[in-house]
């Protein structure tokens, strides 16, 4: 998990760093470490997440790490992001699937209510699960479940399991239907792979025992992971620019 979060850091370093980039507005935070990653950098935070408990967790979280930073933090569901402040922002970062947990119609109300958000010439960067990955079909496949290797195909959403107790209704994207369905389709677009060579983190008691071979697959996630393979991965990265006027 740190390896994939480290590439989609390494991404965000490499299109932001020559821009006047400083206001982030982070959507789905979660327990705080993507907001505590680019505070560190030097960017304001605004970072959001529709769990009043997710946010305790990163302000605790915050207060250990990085007592004098100035992330902020507000409980604010998908649904609310259009009501917060217009224009304001140069960079709009989700993270890891967040963007899959809401049907399509919601995502296009969300892609507007970003668009909005966004400075001129500003970059929306969503990290999402894609609908088909070689590594998820091929370990299903392997446990002789083909019903789940192949779930993500569906057209229907999938009830994920997050623990025990908790089932979430996922819908996966192809790179091009995810743009579509925000109608950012005549924005200038980056997709790249996180995690096509890198496992899925279910998989972590498998390779934590293997060091050297997953040091080998993040050397190839890091070499040999063009943008065309981005729908063969676990997720993707898309990095959508807003019009410079």
């Amino acid at each position: 998990g740190r390896l994939l979060r480290e590439r989609v850091w390494d991404h965000i370093r490499g299109t932001t760093s020559s821009r006047a980039t400083n206001m982030v507005l982070e959507l789905n935070c979660g327990t705080g470490e993507d907001a505590i990653w680019m505070a560190k950098h030097g960017w304001q935070v605004l970072a959001t997440d529709a769990s009043p408990e997710m946010i305790a967790v990163a302000r605790a979280k915050v207060a250990v790490e990085l007592p004098e930073s100035s992330i902020q933090f507000q409980t604010c569901p998908f649904a609310e992001i259009a009501d917060l402040p217009e224009g304001g922002f140069d960079l709009v970062f989700s993270n890891f699937g967040g963007l899959n947990c809401i049907p399509p119609e919601d995502l296009q109300r969300l892609g507007k209510a970003v668009a909005q958000k966004l400075k001129p010439g500003g970059q929306f960067i969503a990290i999402v699960m894609s609908r088909f990955c070689w590594w998820e079909t091929l370990y299903f496949l392997l446990k002789g479940k083909p019903r789940e290797a192949f779930r993500r195909l569906r057209k229907k959403p999938v009830e994920a399991r997050l623990d025990a107790n908790t089932r979430v209704p996922t819908w996966y994207y192809s790179p091009s239907e995810f743009q579509k369905h925000l109608h950012f389709t005549d924005q200038k677009s980056t997709v790249i792979p996180v995690g096509l060579w890198l496992p899925p983190s279910y998989l972590n008691p498998f390779f934590e025992k293997r060091p050297r071979l997953l040091a080998c697959l993040n050397f190839l996630e890091k070499k040999l992971a063009p943008s065309w393979l981005a729908m063969t991965a676990d997720h993707f990265l898309i990095c959508l620019e807003s019009t410079d006027s």
